[in-house]
């Protein structure tokens, strides 16, 4: 699992918004060629995707798709969700993360 303090968070990153941007941002630098299958017999596909691009409103936005493994029994689980999330490596967060 890739590990994560609080002082790893730089001092910008004070929204939800801008969290998920700065984890699924250092996921993506991770584990943009990693692949994985999705059903039996379905072709092998990325972890995580991250595309660019302006929206119908001239916005500019990114969007991320990820799968992210959870524990087997998850769903039987009284603790939240997150909780029950599973390593994808050891990976370190990037330097280019860090404050």
């Amino acid at each position: 699992m890739t590990t994560f303090a609080p002082a790893n968070l730089p001092a910008s990153v004070n929204t939800v918004e801008k969290l998920a941007m700065w984890s699924l941002g250092i996921l993506y630098q991770l584990h943009k060629n990693s692949r994985y299958q999705e059903s039996e017999a379905a072709p092998l596909v990325p972890l995580i995707t991250a595309q660019d691009g302006l929206a119908a409103d001239k916005s500019e936005r990114i969007i991320f798709r990820s799968s992210l493994p959870l524990s087997d029994s998850w769903r039987e689980q009284t603790t939240k969700f997150w909780q029950e999330s599973q390593e994808i490596s050891n990976a370190a967060i990037p330097t280019s993360f860090l404050p």
